[in-house]
């Protein structure tokens, strides 16, 4: 018997996604005490070689004051600096940042926020990783539309999430006055990138269908 041994404690593995079984082992008292992770050693290499991020946000408006004023309130609050201001053109206001190349949750933050502030659509769209393209719109400062060219390329995500992150023509059409067909092909999904056009030109065939010029790199 394991006391007769002098053992103390047990341990055992169980699967993150085996719900009953971890229920069941709780009920006998045991905790979780560690977390082994794993990963395809693909993924791994792979973000290793990551390449260059970079992304822009637009605000459809011609009040360029409006927006410079939201920039210079939040952009600090979000850790950032700089900032640069550009447009209108096309009927948006351009805005590109350091943070905002770097840190895509800071780039949608600022970006919900500068919809929030200026009551106007705002898209936040670049290249992640060098290698997946991205864009988010908001309205009133709440996500409307989200894109990846690569839904799981950050990581297994859920089939509904797959679904989600696939671009909506209509909404996009809607916001941007992009013809719907138009969207749907350039706005594609793959399972790979290899899959796919190079992700600076794939950004500028999307951007160029929703009408947001220098999207990017400016």
């Amino acid at each position: 018997r394991a006391r007769d041994a002098g053992i103390e404690h047990m341990t055992l593995d169980v699967a993150t996604d085996n719900h009953a079984g971890r229920e069941a082992w709780r009920r006998m008292g045991f905790t979780e005490w560690a977390l082994r992770l794993t990963a395809p050693l693909e993924r791994l290499e792979r973000a290793g070689e990551e390449g260059e991020s970079y992304a822009s946000l637009h605000v459809q408006t011609d009040n360029r004051d409006a927006v410079e004023a939201a920039v210079a309130k939040y952009l600090p609050r979000l850790g950032g600096s700089g900032g640069r201001v550009e447009g209108p053109r096309n009927g948006w206001v351009a805005v590109y940042a350091e943070l905002v190349d770097r840190d895509r949750r800071a780039r949608e933050r600022l970006a919900s926020e500068l919809s929030n502030a200026t009551a106007a659509v705002v898209c936040a769209i670049g290249v992640e990783g060098g290698a997946v393209v991205r864009y988010v719109l908001f309205e009133r400062g709440s996500v409307v539309d989200e894109y990846q060219s690569v839904p799981d390329y950050f990581g297994p995500v859920a089939p509904g999430d797959v679904v989600a992150l696939g671009s909506n023509p209509t909404v996009v059409s809607r916001l941007t006055g992009a013809e719907p067909a138009q969207v749907r092909a350039a706005a594609r999904t793959a399972s790979s990138p290899d899959e796919l056009p190079p992700p600076d030109d794939l950004l500028a065939e999307i951007a160029g269908v929703m009408g947001l010029e220098g999207a990017g790199r400016g």
